[in-house]
């Protein structure tokens, strides 16, 4: 399955939390054996960036959670970056980039 585009704004000194549910054809998929990792990037090139803590709600309702937290926000530089969420199944080893996208970081002032 192709990436989803979904572009996130994400305010600089306060947490980032936003919650999926994973489907296909509109029908819940099971998560159990799956584990998802992401990062946020100033741009596709550049070699480091800053990981979102992923974790998995219910993985049989397919629910899943992607973090950041305020520290890790506040260190974010404000403006256009860009983002990936990658699944991998622990058993087959299979890596799918499930979403994908532009984050804007609004820069904060507190």
């Amino acid at each position: 399955m192709p990436a989803a585009e979904y572009n996130i704004t994400i305010s600089q000194n306060a947490d980032f939390i936003r919650s999926f549910q994973l489907k296909e054809a509109n029908v819940v998929v099971d998560i159990t054996n799956k584990t998802f990792a992401g990062k946020i990037k100033k741009n596709y090139n550049e070699t480091s960036g800053t990981d979102f803590t992923a974790t998995i709600d219910n993985a049989a309702t397919g629910l899943w959670t992607m973090k950041l937290s305020d520290t890790e926000t506040a260190a974010l530089k404000p403006g256009d970056q860009v983002y990936d969420i990658v699944m991998t199944d622990t058993v087959s080893g299979e890596k799918t980039r499930l979403l994908q996208g532009k984050a804007f970081v609004s820069p904060g002032v507190s």
